[in-house]
């Protein structure tokens, strides 16, 4: 969660206050300082019962550009909250695309209407007092600006019974694409920030003064900067008890699991036992590595290409005709179309079965699960991951690497110099088990590959293919955008209708050397904000220590 200090009109109009202000808040520990510039004729008219206070403590353009310039030179980041159309240009020419836009605006359409047209701006939303109407008329506008909708209460202090932190969960379920946030006006520095912290809020801002005793704006209702930097502390601290969106055992509670766990004994005994490994471990290690399955990888979810594995494809749709190209492997047990439990895939799953798919439906995040789910299921000791956008995944191919991984008692095959979308992965389950329960968190198991290749341990193979076609392996062939389907169905075309579904690898090699290859720069995600140039990933793989090099040529 990030702490935004709130200066308001704390500064009183005065310079120099803010600057120190400003060093006071970066001094606690606040990740934010947030300001509120005005144009007062702008923000209000001359008869406004509050004017003068306005016109007699509002900063001027050319002195906040000070502030920011001082902000700078601190490293603190300002989130200017712009009150009225000349102070967000003004807030705009200084550079900021990151600002708050007070609960004053969630209904002023003009402001509203003027911030829509500038797609390089996100916003903080303030809601105080605000109806859920107003919300959605407010995102109605700029929602695909909006970077945090944020919670409070304007009576200053606020009373426990009115800080309503429930609307935190209630913003999380009626507007879930958006991040939530709470302008807590209490001065409380423990219970209400844990407790915002335990809601999942990710900003919390409070207001924070140099001194209380001048009574001036706010006070009732701003922290000094002692208080802010105690809050700070006890969330860092406390923030670590949260963890992450999982339920898994972490590394320190991996020794307990052999002393608790009760072991597989002879005669189907179970009990604590020095000796012997856990029931579900004992299923892994027992499954015969021969027995291979595919889990087909797919779900509706697509937003780059809605319903993609549903699109018309070699007579069928996609998702049918790769289920039944994999059927024609020779030495594969089973395939499962491998969905998730959520709502939204439900029609995936009635398409699958009303093809005479087998279906299994399992964890919605972690794609690990449900491979592993399935496995002890269908005691299969070899699992294949292939996902339901690769439509030319080649069955010959995953024949080689079954062959490969059986004679060679491997943990883990794969075939490289292969265009994207054709080849997949094969696991021995009893390995894929062993991986799992050592992950920090298998909710990111969609980086399953990075996982195998930064294990040294594992008993690793490889198929290697050698091709007359420059840079094989830099064209792609799985679905993913529009281009991308169109690019499936050319090669469709370009190779025998009748013979598409049992075509192999050196079929599509013969008629794809025209095709687009990939960018070796372009950068692909990996965890913790790593990215690496698509061709050093390739790199990469390719020159893992594998214990043994199959060469294939086409």
């Amino acid at each position: 969660m990030k702490t935004i200090a709130e200066s308001a009109f704390n500064h009183n109009g005065d310079l120099e206050y803010t600057l120190e202000l400003a060093r006071a808040a970066k001094e606690a520990g606040a990740d934010y300082f947030t300001v509120q510039v005005m144009d007062v004729a702008a923000f209000c008219v001359e008869d406004y019962s509050k004017y003068e206070i306005y016109e007699n403590n509002t900063l001027s353009f050319k002195e906040w550009s000070q502030v920011f310039a001082y902000c700078k030179k601190l490293d603190l980041p300002v989130i200017p909250c712009v009150l009225d159309i000349p102070s967000f240009d003004f807030c705009y020419g200084e550079g900021y695309r990151f600002l708050k836009l007070h609960a004053t605006d969630i209904t002023n359409k003009t402001m509203l209407d003027k911030m829509a047209t500038y797609k390089d701006v996100t916003f903080i939303l303030e809601t105080q007092c605000a109806t859920n109407l107003e919300i959605k008329f407010a995102l109605d506008i700029i929602g695909d600006q909006v970077e945090c909708l944020m919670h409070g209460f304007s009576n200053y202090p606020t009373e426990v019974e009115d800080l309503n932190l429930n609307a935190l969960d209630y913003f999380k379920n009626e507007y879930p694409q958006y991040s939530t946030g709470l302008a807590d006006h209490s001065l409380d520095t423990a219970n209400i920030p844990l407790m915002a912290l335990a809601k999942g809020c990710e900003y919390l801002e409070k207001h924070i003064t140099l001194t209380r005793n001048n009574r001036k704006f706010d006070y009732q209702v701003s922290l000094y900067p002692h208080e802010f930097a105690v809050m700070v502390q006890q969330l860092k601290h406390y923030q670590q008890a949260l963890g992450d969106y999982k339920k898994h055992p972490t590394k320190t509670e991996l020794p307990y699991r052999d002393v608790m766990y009760k072991k597989v004994l002879g005669g189907g005994d179970f009990k604590r036992a020095d000796a012997g490994v856990d029931y579900i471990t004992h299923q892994f290690n027992n499954f015969k590595r021969a027995d291979v399955g595919i889990a087909l990888i797919a779900r509706l979810k697509s937003k780059r290409l809605p319903l993609k594995v549903l699109k018309p494809f070699g007579g069928t749709n996609i998702i049918d005709f790769l289920y039944k190209r994999l059927q024609t492997a020779k030495k594969v047990k089973d395939v499962f179309l491998s969905t998730s439990t959520l709502a939204e895939d439900t029609s995936l799953a009635e398409v699958g079965q009303q093809n005479g798919h087998k279906v299994y439906r399992g964890h919605a995040v972690s794609v690990l699960d449900r491979m592993l789910e399935l496995s002890l299921q269908e005691q299969w000791g070899a699992v294949f991951r292939v996902t339901g956008d690769n439509p030319f995944t080649d069955p010959e191919l995953v024949d080689e690497m079954i062959m490969l991984m059986v004679e060679n008692d491997l943990d883990y095959v794969r075939a490289n110099n292969v265009p994207f979308g054709v080849s997949a992965e094969l696991f021995s389950t009893k390995y894929l088990w062993n991986l799992y329960l050592h992950m920090d968190n298998p909710m990111h198991s969609e980086y399953l590959t990075l996982f195998i290749l930064n294990d040294k341990e594992a008993q690793k193979g490889c198929i290697d293919i050698v091709s007359e076609v420059e840079d094989l392996k830099y064209i792609n062939l799985s679905v993913d955008y529009q281009e991308d389907y169109d690019r499936a169905l050319k090669l469709a075309t370009a190779l025998d209708a009748t013979q598409l579904k049992t075509c192999t690898l050196k079929d599509i090699t013969g008629v794809i050397d025209s095709f687009k290859r990939e960018d070796k720069t372009k950068l692909i995600k990996l965890p913790e904000g790593e990215d690496v140039p698509f061709s050093e990933f390739l790199e990469r793989l390719e020159e893992q220590d594998y214990i043994i090099r199959k060469k294939i040529t086409l």
